[in-house]
């Protein structure tokens, strides 16, 4: 059994962030921005572009079992296991299979003390399971709106087709030369996960691909207000 930590920090983005003026408040415990100035015009973004979120404060969860001991747990706690490339949405967290014995957690850092917990009780059981809190070693950058799906086409996401049903919900594709993982929770909502030492050039490479599309930064107040309205639309639940 193996559980590592690591404390809660400023996000690595957060002086690009404020270069592009957003202002910070604090959210369960740390800085995050929560507008650029108008979180009323950044709900607008969402709605006719893409907005492009900073979403580092998510709890990310590494567990490394056997297959068989991973199953079993995804069972348990996601009430299913987890294909290699898929992705489940189960109390309040997003589970990753990223390969046969490995799965990323993701949830709101609110939620993540509780499913930590739950996954700790069960290395009493399986000794073998490894969980490891890479909260801080991965930044999480968040496309959110209508026009989402083309940027991410224009990314490379979909591959050569062009066709989002060809891609497994969660997968690796990098952005220029840095390696990253995507969930692709919807035709409107995708996260990026990458290694916190690179997210500024990933962030300012989507800006960059992202302008044709109407994509702007926006903060938590007016994320949070579109993923209430795509979850109202979809009968969807988001991070939590």
């Amino acid at each position: 059994m193996a559980v590592l930590a690591s404390p809660e920090s400023e996000s690595r983005l957060a002086p690009l962030l404020q270069q592009a003026g957003a202002v910070f408040a604090a959210r369960d415990g740390r800085p995050v921005a929560i507008n650029y100035g108008s979180a009323a015009g950044e709900l607008a973004v969402c709605v006719a572009g893409v907005g492009l979120v900073d979403r580092s404060g998510l709890t990310k969860l590494v567990l490394e079992a056997p297959p068989l001991q991973l199953d079993d747990v995804l069972l348990r706690i996601a009430g299913s296991p987890v294909v290699v490339g898929g992705a489940r949405l189960a109390g309040g967290a997003w589970w990753c299979r990223a390969t046969a014995d490995r799965m990323i957690v993701l949830c709101e850092s609110r939620t993540g003390e509780r499913i930590r917990a739950r996954l700790v009780a069960h290395t009493q059981h399986h000794v073998a399971l490894s969980i490891r809190d890479c909260s801080e070693h991965f930044a999480a950058i968040e496309l959110l709106g209508r026009k989402t799906g083309k940027v991410l086409n224009a990314l490379g996401i979909y591959g050569s087709s062009g066709d989002p049903s060809c891609v497994p919900p969660f997968t690796a594709h990098p952005v220029g030369a840095v390696p990253a993982m995507w969930l692709l929770q919807s035709d409107q909502h995708a996260l990026a996960l990458v290694a916190g030492d690179r997210a500024g050039e990933v962030w300012l490479a989507i800006e960059q691909i992202g302008q044709p599309f109407g994509l702007s930064c926006v903060g938590h107040e007016a994320a949070s207000r579109y993923a209430l309205l795509e979850r109202v639309g979809r009968g969807a639940v988001a991070y939590a």
